[in-house]
């Protein structure tokens, strides 16, 4: 494995999301490489020290979360798109009376085709 490599997954493992075979291969390269072994302690250390600053958090009102969708109700939160004007992927995350609503699309050659609806 490469630092580079090393560097991409040290925030996984960090983030407890590292598949089984990638974390034994960071270990494996951590133990003989000293930069990345600075880099994984001091990326273990901060994310331990932000799960213990947000448990200590005091948790939402009631009611909370009802306020903010009927503030943003029928208005677009996040809208991403990639690509270009051959082939793009678009996804939109908004609020309605119903719910937030999550979609999806591919565009091909400015034609856009559905795929996601949550």
């Amino acid at each position: 494995m490469t630092c580079d490599r090393a560097r991409e997954l040290i925030p996984l493992y960090a983030g407890r999301s590292l598949s089984d075979l990638d974390r034994g291969d960071l270990i494996a390269h951590v133990v003989g490489c000293e930069a990345c072994q600075g880099e994984l302690v001091e990326t273990v250390r901060l994310a331990h020290e932000l799960r213990a600053a947000f448990a200590q958090l005091p948790s939402l009102p009631k009611g909370t979360w009802i306020s903010v969708v009927a503030r943003t109700l029928g208005t677009t939160l996040l809208r991403v798109e990639l690509g270009s004007e051959v082939a793009g992927l678009n996804l939109a995350v908004g609020t309605t009376k119903t719910g937030v609503p999550i979609r999806g699309s591919l565009s091909i050659l400015g034609r856009e085709v559905p795929v996601l609806r949550i």
